[in-house]
């Protein structure tokens, strides 16, 4: 049975309420330029998540007018697609909407432990917060979404390739290690995420990742 958007719609926003980890309102203290990173291959529930997370961060001080939405991907979805799904979603959720392409404009947010720079969209310079909404679990010893939105969702071309060596090489814990890193040096002020059963986690992005970790044994 497919679930209604509106039920969807509606334990985001309770998520949204009451925080893990404590409130809303203590994780966006002021009217940041927030980015809003989200995977552009999530169809079914991403338009009422968004709209449920910008309503939220308005609740708290931070006007659409400060607010983006930065579609990325993990599993190697078309800059073409993203790009059409960025022109279609904005409109509808009320917000500017970018589309993130492998192949433009990056910056080194930081460095990987073997001196490596990790180059993340360029979008995210401006940005003075970053949320993160989508899907995010672990079960296996893998972990889906949750860090993997910011590394390779919007890695450029050169860092995604040197996470695909990485997870060939060395595996599961070695690629969480390079989007943890990732974390660290854009950090994730708020992360809005949901497992395959639909429950809704809003929480810091660290302790959500962190968590995810724990779960997949690999921390």
């Amino acid at each position: 049975m497919i679930e209604p958007a509106a039920d969807f719609e509606r334990r985001v926003r309770d998520a949204l309420a009451a925080p893990a980890d404590g409130p809303l309102a203590e994780k966006l203290t002021a009217s940041l330029v927030t980015a809003i990173v989200a995977d552009a291959a999530e169809a079914e529930r991403l338009e009422g998540a968004l709209a449920a997370v910008a309503d939220g961060l308005a609740r708290v001080g931070v006007p659409r007018g400060r607010q983006f939405v930065l579609l990325g991907g993990a599993d190697g979805l078309e800059p073409g697609r993203t790009r059409e799904r960025a022109a279609a979603l904005g409109p509808r959720v009320g917000l500017r909407a970018f589309a993130h392409d492998p192949a433009g404009a990056c910056f080194a947010a930081g460095r990987f432990a073997d001196g490596a720079p990790i180059e993340l969209d360029d979008e995210l310079r401006e940005a003075e917060a970053v949320v993160v909404v989508g899907h995010g679990s672990a079960a296996g010893g893998v972990v889906r979404g949750g860090p993997y939105l910011l590394l390779p969702g919007l890695a450029s071309a050169a860092t995604r390739r040197a996470f695909a060596a990485a997870r060939a090489a060395a595996g599961e814990r070695a690629a969480l290690a390079l989007a943890l890193a990732a974390e660290h040096a854009v950090p994730v002020d708020l992360a809005v995420t949901w497992d395959p059963s639909g429950r809704v986690t809003a929480a810091a992005g660290r302790s959500t990742f962190s968590a995810l970790a724990r779960s997949a044994g690999l921390a």
